[in-house]
């Protein structure tokens, strides 16, 4: 099974893992990371310690809160180390996520990134009423 991290700033990776979890069950193999819980330093010896312990054996996607952020920085640092265990997808919604759950058993790794970062883009949308 392909591992999830969801890393954010402050609590956000939490919530989102929560509030899918009201909407499809508890999820495994998922993991939540909060930038203002680390140094900088010590977030990429997290990242990298977890990605080793857990020996996902069909790889891992990050999933972080902002390009060009801490979190986009580090979680591609550290991919880089991984380079064919790690996949990393910015801008991580409550769409992206439940798509993520929902169909990491049917993708391989690198297929399933680019899924859910369309499903991602496909979960906004502009409402107006005229």
């Amino acid at each position: 099974m392909i591992g999830g991290i969801v890393l954010t700033h402050g609590q956000m990776a939490s919530a989102i893992v929560e509030a899918a979890g009201t909407i499809i069950g508890k999820t495994e193999k998922i993991f939540t990371i909060s930038t203002s819980e680390y140094s900088l330093r010590s977030l990429i010896a997290k990242l990298e310690k977890l990605i080793s312990d857990e020996k996902f054996d069909q790889g891992v996607i990050i999933m972080a809160s902002l390009k060009g952020g801490t979190c986009w920085n580090v979680a591609v640092a550290v991919a880089r180390k991984f380079p064919t265990k790690v996949e990393v997808v910015s801008g991580v919604n409550l769409n992206m996520f439940i798509s993520f759950v929902t169909k990491r058993e049917q993708f391989e790794l690198s297929k399933l990134a680019e899924i859910i970062y369309e499903d991602g883009i496909r979960g906004i949308e502009l409402y107006k009423i005229n």
